[in-house]
């Protein structure tokens, strides 16, 4: 074979893995849009939520872990991330390839254990912030903190607001 017979069929091979992808998104509501590190930073610079306290991150719809490694350079000793498309996660291993810090899970978020975390980011649809909410608030201990971006629980008001993000404590 030549080499461009080998181009040829990786692209295709490309083009069928990315079409796979986005039939498993549309799937399981779980589409990529990814949160912006410079909201992000804004977030980090409110005075009211003091990021410096807390220890262990973990992301819940982690995507291509651009949050994950962006916690750990912003002072958490370790930053997991999960994320049930098997694509992202592979993606966001290799990105993260070097760092010890941080670990990407590839699974339902409710097969998680979330008691070793002080804080939780998430950027997914309110369906499926609503079904983790419950496990959350039981298993995380009391003064962790849970960000979401955009969307918020329906059933509880947020502790605060800012921008975009909405922020609970658990009590």
């Amino acid at each position: 074979m030549s080499g461009l017979v080998i181009l040829i069929l990786l692209c295709e091979l490309l083009l069928i893995s990315f079409g796979i992808y986005l039939i498993f998104s549309f799937i399981n509501k779980t589409p990529f849009y990814p949160s912006s590190l410079k909201k992000l930073n804004e977030l980090k610079n409110f005075k009211e939520l003091d990021l410096l306290k807390y220890k262990r991150f973990i992301d819940v719809g982690s995507g291509d872990g651009r949050i994950v490694r962006w916690a750990v350079r912003n002072g958490f000793d370790s930053s997991h991330g999960i994320d049930y498309n098997p694509y992202l996660t592979i993606y966001s291993r290799l990105m993260s390839v070097g760092n010890s810090k941080v670990k990407i899970f590839n699974k339902n978020f409710q097969d998680h254990n979330f008691s070793e975390y002080d804080m939780v980011y998430m950027y997914i649809f309110s369906e499926h912030i609503d079904n983790l909410k419950e496990k959350l608030y039981s298993e995380m201990k009391q003064g962790s903190v849970i960000v979401t971006n955009t969307f918020k629980f329906s059933t509880i008001e947020p502790d605060l607001v800012f921008n975009r993000f909405y922020i609970y404590y658990i009590k």
